[in-house]
């Protein structure tokens, strides 16, 4: 199979789990309106998952966006929150199936132009069926693109050189930002090597980054991002106030240059941006976001980051030595 990069344009996509519960409720005629305000702000890709809300952020799409029309429309399966209580991974060709059918029905559509399996293990990967699966839906008409969002675990950087060595896998997702710059960055070198397309997630390293969240309401977070590990926000704003002063008299809020940092230090295609609301949404998709970085910030950015991040509670340290920052 012939690889073929097909993302959009535009650099920039919505999360669509802002909109789920994942950080708070959002009632649904305002998710509605801001998916349609995201569109007519120039924002062609929208990025979800089945798990996400257990249906809710595909049924968002489907019912803003009918037939998918004038959208991009990327989602994932491999979570199977289909049998009630915790959703738990599954990789099986037959789940995997009518999970994609269900959210094909769930979003309105026959076809969804990017399907990724969500966070398989290196086990997963190392096996056949996963490509397999993608490869009889992709014949089958039922994707256009198939792709690998890579996760939570320690060893990301091996799951993704296994991926990307796949014809089958034409995108991967995977963090990437100031806080988190390995194995992210070497992943998009990797995939941009085998023509694979590149997709940023958690720009904002969980509000540190747009300065949307102080220390001491990082201390006390009950959403999705009480989920790292504890220590992890202190060594964040720690080393955050080391970078800040780098980017003080460029154009643009600290959001801003968050995303423009993501674009000018790595071959990425999309940066999947997480917005609950219209101001944020603006201010995301604001020109500043896109402007390239001088080369000398995002080297010292880099410098100060690979003497840091040996002290991180989150350090993957098995995945950075395979990407040859430790």
């Amino acid at each position: 199979m012939s690889r073929s990069t097909k993302m959009p344009a535009s650099k920039l996509a919505y999360g669509v789990y802002s909109l789920t519960g994942m950080y708070g409720s959002v009632e649904p005629g305002e998710a509605l309106a801001i998916l349609r305000f995201a569109r007519s702000l120039g924002v062609e890709h929208f990025d979800t998952a089945d798990v996400y809300g257990n249906g809710l952020g595909e049924r968002l799409l489907g019912e803003a966006f009918p037939g998918g029309r004038g959208v991009f429309v990327a989602t994932k399966v491999g979570y199977d929150f289909y049998s009630g209580g915790r959703p738990v991974r599954r990789y099986d060709r037959e789940y995997l199936e009518k999970a994609l059918r269900r959210s094909l029905e769930r979003l309105g559509v026959e076809s969804v132009d990017l399907l990724y399996i969500h966070n398989p293990p290196l086990e997963v990967l190392r096996g056949g069926e996963i490509y397999r699966f993608l490869s009889w839906a992709r014949r089958e008409g039922l994707i256009g693109m198939g792709g690998i969002a890579l996760g939570p675990e320690t060893d990301v950087a091996e799951e993704a050189l296994e991926a990307v060595s796949h014809s089958e896998v034409e995108a991967v997702q995977f963090v990437y930002n100031m806080l988190e710059q390995e194995p992210g960055y070497t992943i998009a070198a990797w995939a941009r090597e085998r023509g694979v397309a590149a997709v940023a997630r958690v720009p904002h390293a969980g509000g540190v980054l747009d300065e949307s969240i102080t220390p001491s309401e990082a201390e006390k977070l009950s959403d999705h991002r009480s989920l790292r590990r504890r220590g992890w926000y202190r060594w964040a704003f720690r080393v955050y106030g080391r970078m800040k002063p780098l980017l003080e008299g460029l154009p643009g809020t600290p959001g801003q240059k968050a995303i423009a940092f993501i674009l000018s230090s790595a071959p990425v295609d999309s940066v999947v941006l997480i917005a609950r609301s219209r101001e944020r949404l603006v201010e995301y998709v604001s020109p500043e976001s896109t402007l390239q970085l001088p080369r000398s910030v995002v080297e010292e950015i880099r410098r100060i980051y690979i003497e840091e991040v040996g002290e991180s509670p989150e350090a993957p340290l098995k995945s950075l030595r395979l990407a040859g920052v430790l």
